[in-house]
């Protein structure tokens, strides 16, 4: 949905296949969060994946992509998808939320490689979510 139309689509990665019960939860989870930061939500779809779920909410009201970020990393989003999507926003991708749709990494890599826009993540070394914010920010 374009920012002409009036709203957009959050995207969540879950890799976690709860029980139902605990699924139902956490969506009312997210509609509190949405809810708190003045947000409706239009529609969600979910998709079941090999590790979990796939989301997208769809919202009712335009946000800056910084802003979208931090939404879909407090409603529970993948966090390196939250690393890698600050990273292309900091580039300025345009199309830069992105569900996975294949795998990054395999287990005896040393690195995360974003396939998108070709950043690097140590996998011995990651940074909390927060100096990687600021530093995207900087």
């Amino acid at each position: 949905m374009s920012k002409a139309e009036g709203g957009f689509v959050l995207k969540i990665d879950l890799d976690l296949k709860p029980p139902e019960e605990w699924l139902q939860a956490w969506e009312r989870k997210n509609e509190v969060i949405l809810s708190l930061y003045g947000l409706k939500i239009k529609k969600v779809n979910r998709k079941e994946t090999e590790k979990g779920w796939h989301y997208w909410y769809l919202v009712h009201r335009w946000l800056p992509a910084e802003e979208i970020n931090k939404l879909q990393f407090l409603m529970g989003d993948d966090h390196t998808r939250v690393i890698i999507n600050q990273w292309r926003i900091k580039r300025g991708i345009p199309h830069w939320n992105k569900l996975f749709d294949r795998k990054l990494w395999k287990k005896d890599r040393k690195f995360i490689e974003c396939w998108y826009c070709g950043n690097k993540i140590p996998i011995q070394d990651r940074k909390p979510a927060d100096e990687i914010v600021k530093e995207a920010k900087e």
